[in-house]
């Protein structure tokens, strides 16, 4: 039988402790492939009129999830149902910012928690000066300890303004939000919009990393709602270059969004097609 000595019980130790000052390669070898879905909110007519039969049709284009954005009178046991049948996952909520609020987060994780989902997205907040972001970084940053516990992310979502208004210090708003939150505090980059506000998504991506653990993919707006076909005279999304950038991070799903036609189902099929062909879905 093989002696353990202390020089061996040393070596092991040291190889242990190599194995975790190096997480990035063993998250690096573990990151799955991000899964596409779609904000409801792009067929929003579509689904007050039948929700089952739109949420039927997504998951026959291909998609694998939805994200919501109000709940069409269901509650969450039956959209845990809906969506089970169907075979689609719900990815993510668009939720007001009181619904993060220490009074509000427990009623909020016990809804999303019956649903099966992780993703708690604000997506726009009424703060104008530079202390109510610093002070709305902080309620994200205290969600996000609350939301960790229940195994769940809390994260806001961009609008144009939050890149195209600066404070007299020289710093937006996105940037001013992020340098106060937690890094807990998620990302969710609507790339369109960033583009659109002439600001370039793969640096803000760096600028703030493994952040974005959901983004909404929208080309610029406003213009035909279809990824790869830019608003006219407006930039287009560097998709290549902006999917190399999440390959990076920690992107769970990227997340179609579409503000063109609420009342078509073309717009997301479009959507859908361009990412298949950049071998995305």
């Amino acid at each position: 039988m093989m002696q353990f000595s202390r020089r061996n019980f040393l070596k092991a130790g040291a190889a242990g402790l190599a194995l975790t000052a190096l997480p990035s390669l063993v998250l690096g070898a573990e990151k799955r492939k991000p899964q596409v879905a779609v904000q409801l909110y792009s067929v929003r007519e579509l689904c007050k009129k039948d929700l089952v039969g739109t949420l039927k049709a997504i998951k026959a284009m291909g998609y694998a999830g939805v994200e919501f954005a109000g709940y069409h009178g269901k509650s969450a046991k039956e959209i845990k149902q809906i969506l089970g049948d169907l075979g689609l996952v719900m990815c993510g909520t668009h939720t007001g910012l009181d619904t993060i609020k220490p009074e509000k987060i427990q009623e909020t994780i016990a809804f999303n928690q019956e649903t099966g989902n992780r993703f708690l997205m604000v997506p726009g907040m009424g703060a104008k000066t530079k202390q109510e972001w610093i002070d709305a970084a902080k309620v994200f940053s205290a969600a996000a300890v609350t939301a960790k516990a229940a195994g769940m992310y809390v994260g806001y979502h961009n609008h144009q303004h939050e890149f195209k208004d600066k404070f007299d210090d020289g710093l937006c708003k996105w940037e001013t939000f992020f340098n106060n939150a937690s890094p807990d505090v998620c990302s969710q980059m609507d790339v369109g919009h960033v583009v659109s506000a002439g600001e370039d998504p793969v640096f803000w991506l760096k600028k703030f990393p493994n952040r974005a653990r959901t983004i909404h993919a929208k080309e610029t707006y406003p213009g035909p709602g279809v990824l790869g076909q830019p608003a006219e005279g407006k930039p287009g999304v560097k998709w290549d270059e902006v999917f190399a950038a999440l390959d990076q991070d920690v992107t769970e799903w990227y997340i179609v969004e579409s503000e063109a036609d609420p009342n078509t189902l073309e717009k997301i099929r479009g959507c859908f097609e361009f990412l298949k062909s950049k071998g995305r879905a």
